[in-house]
């Protein structure tokens, strides 16, 4: 079976968990209790997979098991739209033949292929779903928590925790995802989260990091069209982030950098009443939390305007003609 996934990642803190689970259950929803769920991941000594930008993996719950593999595709902040292919398995074993042969580049080795994959790294976590009605669509949301681990050779096992909501849009329109997700961001505890369970796997096994950020430029091209000028900001936005949290100070300069962007891009735009009128009312509060000789990564980036402007961005991009 295969399908276009559409889903909006959102990393949480525990204690916020409890308040945005009291917001789904006030929606029109069918609840799932909280279910064990297993993941293996698996790759080439070569790293052949990451290359072709795919991801693979065997989900196993309850004794039934499920192949799935997820091929190139589109992020935009953390909403992340990926092709994706799912085979039940009566075994975790891998069997890639059950894939459709078009998904694979032209000459591949089937075979060989696989007799070159092992496991990587697997997550293990339980996994509590609601399935939403709001607005014009159905949208999937779960609450996984629990731990990804790898056995990285010479430097024992490395783990790493999961505390995650996942949105994804089963029927409908993307603007209702957002527009949901808006809503769950009314408090502070959440964050757009742009690394996948698979991406996060393979930072932890080759110790991928942010060993340098790269540096922030001090103007943008004013000339491009506004929905590149916003795209631009979108991706150094979650990318400084991402540098900040993982321990580089220099991310928070890159920050003030994007943040002094989205104000002199408000500032151009304010007479354009299709550009969010929002981000002028938090950039301000956004700006003086960031200047703040102490501020912390794990307090800023977690903040709930902080989460709103970059919803706000992503809502303002996808309205925009194609």
């Amino acid at each position: 079976m295969s399908s276009v996934e559409i889903e909006l990642k959102l990393s949480v803190k525990p204690d916020a968990i409890p308040t945005v689970r009291q917001q789904l259950f006030q929606f029109p929803h069918d609840y799932t209790s909280p279910q064990h769920l297993t993941n293996r991941y698996f790759e080439t000594p070569d790293n052949q997979l990451r290359r072709w930008d795919m991801g693979l993996r065997i989900r196993g719950f309850d004794g039934h098991y499920e192949m799935t593999i997820k091929t190139a595709g589109q992020v935009m902040g953390g909403l992340h739209q990926r092709p994706e292919f799912n085979v039940p398995l009566p075994y975790p074993q891998l069997d890639l033949a059950q894939f459709p042969d078009h998904i694979w580049p032209e000459k591949t080795d089937l075979t060989h292929l696989q007799t070159q994959l092992t496991e990587l790294f697997r997550t293990d976590f339980h996994r509590e779903k609601w399935l939403v009605t709001y607005g014009e669509s159905e949208i999937e949301v779960v609450l996984d928590q629990g731990t990804l681990s790898s056995g990285n050779k010479g430097a024992g096992e490395q783990t790493s925790p999961i505390c995650e909501f996942e949105l994804e849009l089963k029927e409908g329109n993307v603007v209702d995802l957002l527009a949901l997700a808006n809503t769950l961001a009314s408090q502070n505890g959440l964050r757009l989260a742009n690394k996948s369970k698979a991406a996060r796997g393979y930072a932890l096994v080759y110790g991928l990091s942010h060993p340098t950020l790269p540096r922030v430029p001090d103007e943008l091209e004013w000339q491009q069209p506004l929905s590149a000028l916003v795209s631009e900001i979108l991706v150094q936005w979650q990318e400084q982030e991402e540098g900040w949290l993982a321990g580089l100070p220099e991310g928070k300069t890159g920050l003030a950098q994007v943040l002094q962007w989205l104000i002199k891009l408000t500032e151009k735009q304010a007479e354009r009443l299709s550009f969010p009128d929002l981000l002028a009312d938090l950039l301000p509060e956004l700006k003086a939390a960031l200047s703040m000789n102490r501020s912390k990564a794990e307090t800023v980036c977690y903040r709930a305007a902080w989460l709103q402007c970059k919803l706000a961005l992503m809502q303002w991009l996808l309205a925009q003609p194609r």
